[in-house]
């Protein structure tokens, strides 16, 4: 079967409109600003494939200037959109708003180039083609977040028609006998419109796997976090904190547990409503998380108790942060809850053989019972060798 450039666009906006009115169906409403934004890529891509088919039918009016330039417009608006996709799933990408100016300035040019094909389709098919390339390499930065198999798939297909898309640029400007129009039956037209069909569907299956994977690594969040206070969970805690209980061992670095303990909790659910109550956690998992470090490891263990493993940390360090914590809790309580809150804490290092997280924490508790039994508010430090004497601080 021959295949010619009428056929290949045809078939193209077929598979684009296929897409988009089952991506809605399968991915549901409830979606993240990432999944949503590559749903609105594929929608807006179909927009511009359509207007791009229907111009091509009124050649020399103001209708075909009108439709080729929101075709130009929907191509960027979708470069952008799989763009904010990818930053949403990955983290922050390079050349942001190199992308920006591109999506401007192709239609821009574009439109105002339209009297002149050579000027209009050098133009148009080399913006694209770097706004492709920025798309397709957004996917090589280093990963913050998710990082599948899927985004090599969106690089190779990108980058394969960033370079399509850049030779039909080049014959339509310098070449012009060779790519006339669009639906020219050069080679690099034809494989560019075939290419075009099969990249389109494999990019948007790499989506929904991003899409799947974001799913899994949320209900994977879900199950390890505190919902009221954003920290871990003692389910989260206990994978976290003994991995990093480990490490420690393993390496031989200084490791301590600060367990903290909300003081008169159940008189503050009484007195104020257990509305205020939990805003006074949330506050408290605030201020820690505020004040945490790099690689610290924080947890609400249920109730008032929390705790917080910090890496390469001694008596001083831990001492430091219960002391900026009690000056950022005595700042702001009276200010978010209208009332002062204090809390009781223990302090424990792990010992450099023979420890263990349960064993730790064990020590840690008991600093805190012993910071209540003094009066509550403040610091039981619970040393490092011995495993009588502790002292409130």
């Amino acid at each position: 079967m021959r295949l010619d450039p009428d056929t290949l666009l045809i078939v193209n906006v077929a598979n684009l409109l296929v897409l988009a009115t089952t991506l809605p169906i399968i991915m549901g409403a409830q979606l993240s600003d990432s999944a949503r934004d590559a749903r609105r890529a594929l929608m807006v891509q179909a927009v511009g494939w359509i207007a791009l088919i229907v111009s091509g039918q009124m050649s020399g009016t103001w209708m075909d200037w009108a439709l080729s330039t929101i075709a130009m417009m929907s191509i960027s608006g979708a470069n952008w959109l799989l763009y904010l996709a990818i930053t949403g799933w990955l983290g922050p990408r390079p050349l942001r708003r190199l992308l920006a100016i591109a999506a401007i300035v192709m239609p821009l040019g574009y439109m105002l180039s339209f009297s002149s094909y050579p000027v209009r389709v050098g133009w148009a098919n080399l913006w694209i083609a770097l706004q492709l390339l920025i798309v397709a390499y957004s996917t090589l930065h280093p990963v913050s977040r998710l990082g599948g198999r899927w985004r090599w798939v969106i690089l190779y297909c990108l980058f394969i028609m960033a370079v399509l898309t850049a030779a039909r640029g080049v014959m339509g400007a310098w070449f012009t006998d060779l790519y006339p129009n669009f639906t020219a039956p050069h080679p690099v037209n034809l494989v560019a419109l075939l290419l075009a069909n099969i990249t389109l569907v494999m990019v948007n299956v790499a989506v929904l796997v991003a899409w799947r994977e974001e799913a899994e690594h949320q209900l994977r969040t879900l199950a390890i976090t505190d919902q009221l206070t954003g920290v871990l969970n003692r389910h989260g805690w206990s994978g976290a904190a003994s991995v990093l209980v480990a490490q420690a061992q393993r390496h031989q670095f200084p490791l301590a547990l600060i367990a903290l303990d909300l003081d008169y909790f159940k008189k503050i659910n009484d007195t104020h409503g257990h509305d205020v109550g939990d805003r006074a956690l949330q506050l408290f998992g605030h201020l820690l998380v505020e004040g945490e470090r790099s690689g610290d490891v924080i947890a609400r263990l249920g109730g008032e108790e929390f705790c917080i493993l910090m890496p390469h940390a001694d008596l001083a360090a831990g001492e430091g942060f219960d002391r900026r914590l009690r000056a950022a809790l005595a700042a702001k309580a009276p200010h978010e809850l209208g009332f002062p809150i204090n809390f009781s804490s223990g302090l424990a290092l792990l010992k450099p053989q023979d420890d263990s997280l349960r064993d730790l924490m064990a020590r840690a508790d008991a600093a805190v019972y012993r910071a209540k039994e003094l009066g509550r508010g403040q610091l039981v430090l619970y040393g490092a060798l011995e495993t009588d004497d502790s002292h409130g601080v």
